[in-house]
């Protein structure tokens, strides 16, 4: 019996905020962006993203305010993403105004648009939409404190 070699997984993760103050020192040390990702033993793509979401224009980035700007994102209610389209979130509330449940207005789109996989929605997904909830409020326990955890 021969045992494998335990493949790495490949989840993102959030930066924490010493690695935000490890990233914030190198680069005001005048490390660069790969070098950092290196040290933090992440992918470069994730210190890049970081930076490009937590940096004001011209400003330095500053771990402390990087870290804020996070957890005030992470606790932000949004709208499921196949509800952004326009045209499915006036179908949906139309037929919830109708009286029509998350379950019948699904089938109706699968009904109307078998060949159509952006029109296909699950009851979840419409739930979640009227429901709004800050992201990670359903696990036990996210990165950030969100207000009514």
């Amino acid at each position: 019996m021969g045992y494998g070699v335990a493949m790495p997984t490949r989840s993102y993760r959030h930066m924490s905020a010493e690695e935000r103050e490890t990233l914030s020192l190198g680069l005001a040390h005048g490390h660069s962006l790969r070098t950092m990702a290196s040290v933090l033993g992440r992918a470069p793509s994730t210190v890049s993203r970081e930076l490009a979401r937590n940096v004001a224009r011209g400003q330095p980035y500053r771990a402390c305010t990087a870290h804020t700007l996070a957890a005030t994102r992470a606790c932000q209610p949004r709208r499921p993403r196949k509800l952004l389209d326009p045209w499915l979130w006036q179908y949906v509330r139309t037929h919830l105004v109708q009286g029509c449940s998350p379950e019948q207005i699904t089938g109706r789109l699968r009904r109307a648009y078998p060949d159509d996989m952006r029109k296909h929605l699950s009851a979840e997904t419409i739930y979640a939409a009227l429901y709004v909830l800050p992201r990670g409020t359903l696990r036990a326990r996210g990165p950030f404190n969100c207000p009514g955890w």
